[in-house]
């Protein structure tokens, strides 16, 4: 898989606005069928480490080597951006192998940040080791606060303001520019950068996650020392934390602070192994739930899985989900009985990626459960597909209130307008046996590898129309692995300074 864009990236266009040649949105045909006896399903590496890490890359003066990467969208687009500033990248399977010794631009292409969120983590790690940066609009799932669910960029300013930078965050992009000498360390306290879950008195919110990971990506080889109080306490955030220590950093973590004691200077370089992606896993542990299937899934690194999705894990069982962990694989069968929960989302508990995930098993639950998510407050957009096919739903402010019930076949289409929405109807319309057409699944490539064929694997039928929402890695790549337009005609701009013509 050459690690340049899709043309969906290429051509400046969300994953899901691509369109067929015939002028269609994209889709799949999709129908459950006979179950295949207990496959093996070999997950995917975990994309919300991937992507921090690919920028991670660029404040080392020696090759960073991730092993375990998914081939999805973010890592075709953020290679190809990391080409066009001047850094090697070389791919060889799922390992991707970054060189940013000869890194020179600032800009990022405007044509690829608006195709997927995880360019933002590039901002900071361009400005500690170029001194400046500045990219278009970032686009990915429509669930934040600004026009049209934009994500927020704000805080990321913020948190780069206290580090010296002079910074500028709008709908039309970001700007920033180090203070003379480079970034200074400074104390923060990520608290400033959430909000109280009113339940647990834990911290959550949209901005907590990236705010620690901004910070991170600063500090290591600013002046002086960074201390964080209070950080983010996913893998994605800590993992990303001791990742950089065994590349050179001086860092030390705990629960409650993270102390950095600034290099001045560039990291060294790295072997990585991605776990498997957790939000893969709970997938397809909904797929066993809702189909009444069994599967094996097959995990790389299963302790940081299983510590990972620790919230995750203990609402499962509450609610009767039997899981046999054997080594590498993680063996998943359907409960006699399926017991109500009251699931909370939040940065302390469970990913609000998977809260549409749990909502859609929580349907053939022995009572009414509760999903409140208190990440994001426009999550739920996936219930009014649901609610299409007969899920009682109701929502009231940032809580989801599920009476169990059968669903049937929807009347039409189905759309999914996020990453875990399409993945959520995909299950529920499989969990039907009759064919259904879902709309918006180029936010699947976003997020999962290769996973038209994983569902091939277990007995299900996705007809994937050619142009239509399944890129490959071959949609406007040339077999040398440059990239073009979508239409034949190669991009340039490798001097890294511009955007590519």
């Amino acid at each position: 898989m050459p690690n340049t864009p899709s043309a969906t990236a290429a051509q400046g266009l969300r994953p899901d606005s691509r369109t067929s040649p015939d002028g269609r949105a994209p889709y799949w045909d999709v129908q459950g069928a006979e179950a295949v006896p207990r496959p093996t399903l070999t997950m995917g590496g975990f994309k919300h480490l991937l992507v921090p890490c690919l920028a991670a890359a660029c404040l080392a003066d020696r090759p960073w080597r991730i092993d375990n990467a998914p081939r999805i969208e973010d890592r075709r687009v953020l290679s190809a951006t990391l080409r066009h500033l001047g850094a090697s990248v070389v791919d060889d399977g799922s390992r991707v192998t970054v060189d940013a010794s000869g890194l020179g631009g600032t800009r990022i292409p405007g044509h690829w940040s608006a195709g997927i969120h995880g360019g933002v983590y590039l901002l900071p790690a361009l400005l500690a080791a170029r001194g400046e940066v500045s990219s278009g609009a970032h686009g990915g799932c429509a669930i934040g606060g600004g026009a049209s669910g934009a994500r927020p960029l704000s805080h990321m300013a913020s948190v780069l303001e206290r580090f010296g930078a002079d910074c500028e965050a709008g709908a039309e992009g970001f700007r920033a520019t180090a203070p003379p000498g480079g970034l200074r360390g400074t104390r923060i306290d990520l608290a400033d950068y959430a909000e109280t879950e009113p339940g647990t008195g834990t911290l959550t919110g949209p901005h907590y996650s990236g705010a620690t990971k901004t910070a991170l990506l600063a500090a290591v080889t600013a002046r002086g020392t960074t201390v964080l109080r209070d950080p983010y306490p996913k893998p994605d955030a800590l993992e990303l934390a001791r990742l950089l220590g065994e590349a050179g950093a001086r860092i030390e973590i705990s629960a409650r602070q993270i102390t950095v004691e600034g290099l001045g200077g560039p990291l060294g370089g790295a072997e990585i192994t991605l776990p498997s992606d957790l939000m893969e896993v709970v997938t397809f542990i909904a797929w066993a739930v809702h189909l009444r299937r069994e599967a094996d899934l097959r995990l790389e690194r299963p302790d940081l899985v299983r510590s990972g999705l620790a919230p995750e894990l203990e609402c499962l069982s509450t609610m009767g989900v039997p899981l046999d962990w054997d080594g590498p694989l993680l063996r998943v069968r359907p409960p006699e009985h399926l017991g109500s929960a009251r699931v909370l989302a939040s940065s302390h508990r469970l990913y609000s990626d998977a809260g549409p995930l749990f909502a859609l098993m929580l349907l053939g639950a022995d009572g009414p459960s509760r999903l409140t998510d208190g990440v994001w407050t426009d999550r739920f957009r996936y219930a009014e597909g649901l609610r299409g096919m007969g899920a009682r739903l109701s929502r009231k402010d940032n809580e989801l209130h599920i009476t169990p019930g059968p669903l049937r076949a929807a009347p039409g289409p189905l759309v999914a307008t996020d990453l875990r929405a399409a993945a959520t109807l995909l299950l529920a319309a499989l969990g039907t046996g009759v064919p259904h057409r879902l709309y918006g699944v180029g936010h699947l490539a976003r997020g999962y590898e290769d996973l038209p064929a994983k569902l091939a694997a277990t007995g299900a039928h996705i007809d994937v129309p050619s142009g239509t929402g399944e890129p490959a890695g071959t949609d406007g790549i040339r077999p040398d692995g440059t990239e073009t337009d979508g239409t034949g005609t190669e991009r340039t701009g490798a001097d890294g300074t511009g955007e590519a013509a």
